[in-house]
């Protein structure tokens, strides 16, 4: 069970107590400025933020230990080092990837060398067709959230601000933190026994994409997901701090609409530790509970907004309002598709309703469309099924009609059947 594998404080209580040691022992003897623990830490931020290799870090390790011959506080090498930085929680795990964005090799594919969907190799091929057995082709670098939630109800003080949005806050009924969000009440009054718990944290998920190489380049693509925690106070939940990587897509190419590939490991966590139980302790309480979070909201810009929900963000379907009943034009001289039909959200009186010349030429008539409610996205999701990856050829089938097309004419495809082009992955969890 997943939180078999996170019980590192209940099962190891010696692991905390040398933590708590390492952050009180003094580099040297008289030092006031260092310890053990924040040494090991400014040093591996040095390393990752330079580049400095594994022999070269060992390396100045073993210099700073023969300058420092009145104590043995520093590490012996980057193994120690890293073993005290899982204590703290810091982990995370390698997770081999199909090239072609099809499959993770995890579960029943775990011990998988070719990819089920396209044949892709796991591992990468040289330039002389040399299968390179212990390089795999494509990673995904996954950091589990728990331990890190676990270590912040470690602290008093932090432990203190996560209940903020109970003890301290202002009830006025004005939109003054998330908690006042319909969302937020809607998951109190639906799981009562979640509600009662103010401990128990809502989430957001941010997700987008960057180049993190050259700005002008697109020959690399890396998707950081990042989760942030709601219980905090405003000026606290979007500090750097408090903002928690989850996952780390890179490659040459974008995720796109395969994103829900490599979101599967961390949707299966929110998963199962929703119906499972994960004791924690309260520093501010001194007490131990059981901690549950939701995953409340997605923060991201209209193009990972497309990729994450399956609805369509470009072309002749782009309104995430409208959806089907989206108003565009194809313009042929400038060869692109444009929506001229705004006029119909403005009162039934409003004079530019019936203004021809400066529009169209034609008088809007029409009322605004209404958003599609959930039970209707998700019918509409049902009819959408897909097969993940970057294939030449790939099959698709939208409600019981099976084609095979490109991928190229996958889009377009999917936009003249339905709004949405695939069901996201998000569906898989209960609220």
């Amino acid at each position: 069970m997943i939180h078999d594998a996170y019980d590192v404080y209940e099962n190891n209580p010696t692991h905390f107590q040398t933590l708590l040691e390492d952050a009180e022992k003094p580099l040297y003897p008289g030092c006031s400025k260092f310890t053990k623990l924040s040494a090991t830490i400014k040093l591996y931020n040095l390393k990752a933020k330079h580049g400095w290799s594994d022999t070269s870090f060992n390396d100045l390790l073993k210099l700073i230990r023969e300058m420092l011959t009145e104590t043995n506080s520093m590490p012996f090498s980057l193994y120690d080092a890293k073993k005290t930085l899982s204590t703290l929680g810091l982990d995370y795990e390698k997770i081999h990837a199909c090239p072609n964005d099809c499959i993770l090799y995890r579960k029943e594919y775990l011990d998988s060398s070719d990819c089920p969907t396209c044949g892709m190799s796991r591992w990468k091929v040289n330039k002389k067709g040399k299968v390179m057995s212990e390089v795999p082709s494509k990673v995904l670098w996954y950091f589990p959230p728990i331990p890190r939630f676990r270590r912040m109800f470690r602290t008093r003080e932090i432990a203190k601000e996560l209940v903020w949005h109970a003890d301290e806050r202002k009830h006025d009924g004005k939109l003054r933190h998330p908690a006042n969000a319909p969302a937020w009440r809607l998951v109190d009054n639906k799981w009562p026994d979640f509600g009662n718990e103010p401990r128990n944290l809502r989430l957001a998920l941010a997700a987008d994409g960057m180049n993190p190489h050259n700005m002008m380049s697109s020959n690399y693509s890396c998707w950081p997901v990042v989760l942030v925690t709601y219980n905090l106070p405003p000026w606290l939940c979007i500090k750097r701090r408090f903002m928690m990587l989850s996952l780390l897509i890179f490659g040459p190419k974008q995720p796109g609409n395969d994103i829900d590939v490599y979101l599967a490991p961390l949707i299966d966590d929110l998963k199962e530790l929703w119906e499972v139980e994960i004791k924690a302790y309260d520093a501010y309480h001194d007490q131990s509970f059981t901690l549950k979070y939701v995953l409340l909201w997605t923060i991201n810009d209209f193009l990972a907004y497309g990729n994450l929900s399956g609805c369509s963000v470009k072309g002749y379907k782009a309104c995430s309002i409208c959806a089907d009943k989206t108003h565009s034009k194809w313009l042929p001289h400038s060869r692109k598709v444009s929506y001229i039909g705004h006029r119909q959200f403005l009162p039934e009186s409003h004079p530019c309703r019936r203004q021809k010349k400066a529009f169209d030429g034609v008088q809007e008539l029409r009322a605004a469309p209404k958003p599609l409610n959930g039970r209707e996205v998700l019918e509409r999701m049902q009819a959408c099924k897909c097969v993940w990856g970057k294939t030449k050829g790939i099959k698709i089938s939208v409600e019981g009609n099976s084609k095979k097309r490109k991928k190229k004419e996958l889009a377009v495809s999917s936009v003249e059947n339905s709004y949405f082009k695939k069901k996201s992955i998000f569906y898989k969890l209960e609220y």
